[in-house]
């Protein structure tokens, strides 16, 4: 594992898009929860947005932030190290040099695994760092009553990149596979979500779908109040509880991981 993650790191230590998007993720994921320091107006059954600086809201309003960016930045970042090795041939230099197809997409999956621990370990950081600067009357239980916020976040994260990466695998080309995840994300799976609910079941399964499913690991945190969530005519719960969410979130990483070794192990180099 330390070798493959070496490689990887040899990789793409001095390329420039990916340092970029890294960087990226960093700021915006951190300087962004303080935008809702500018939101004014509440409805009457909301409390003031001091809350969300506060522990334990701090975790769930960070890592609905972190949520957004690490589906744009770090998600890029995934099908960006599988594409860029297709378009400049690299991965099969990498293969006639000794590498197997086994070894070649592990090496990816380290990669995504050691980003998302990073990931996790700055979302860490970054909220103790604002809830202690704004929590008083600090107790210990209040730090981390946020339901498993750490490894919620990890799967969230991983979950994203284990999608890019299966993108990256199947479509293989540059500018399609990053719209693709792109659009896949923010129109087609939430167009999907909105057919089922609304023209064909309307039950509950379509929170099962992947995006959702990551995503409401780390929801809104307004949604802890019910008079804020959406009433559509909805026949279910609006979020799948945590460990529904989380559940959903591991089996579709191992489905978009053993879908994109099938589809690596079995294609043409």
């Amino acid at each position: 594992m330390i070798k493959l993650l070496k490689l990887e790191y040899t990789k793409f230590k001095n390329h420039s898009l990916i340092l970029i998007l890294l960087m990226l993720y960093a700021i915006f994921s951190t300087i962004t929860i303080f935008l809702g320091k500018e939101i004014k107006d509440l409805p009457d059954f909301l409390p003031s947005t001091a809350f969300l600086y506060k522990f334990p809201s701090t975790w769930d309003y960070l890592g609905f932030l972190g949520s957004m960016m690490s589906y744009f930045f770090l998600g890029l970042i995934a099908v960006f190290i599988v594409v860029n090795e297709i378009t400049y041939k690299t991965f099969r230099q990498s293969i006639i040099s000794g590498l197997t197809r086994k070894e070649f997409f592990l090496s990816k999956v380290y990669a995504i695994t050691a980003i998302s621990l990073a990931a996790t370990i700055w979302y860490f950081l970054s909220g103790m760092l604002i809830g202690l600067t704004h929590t008083t009357g600090l107790r210990m239980s209040d730090i981390f009553d946020g339901g498993w916020v750490l490894p919620r976040f990890f799967i969230m994260v991983m979950g994203y990149m284990s999608l890019g990466l299966l993108i990256g695998f199947l479509i293989r080309k540059p500018g399609i596979s990053l719209l693709f995840y792109l659009i896949w994300g923010f129109a087609l799976e939430p167009g999907i979500k909105w057919l089922l609910t609304y023209k064909v079941i309307n039950h509950g399964v379509v929170r099962l779908l992947p995006v959702n499913a990551m995503e409401d690991l780390m929801p809104l945190p307004f949604y802890r109040f019910a008079d804020f969530i959406p009433d559509q005519g909805l026949e279910f719960e609006f979020l799948l509880p945590y460990w529904q969410a989380g559940l959903a979130s591991v089996f579709w990483i191992a489905v978009f991981l053993l879908l994109g070794y099938r589809h690596f192990s079995t294609k043409d180099l």
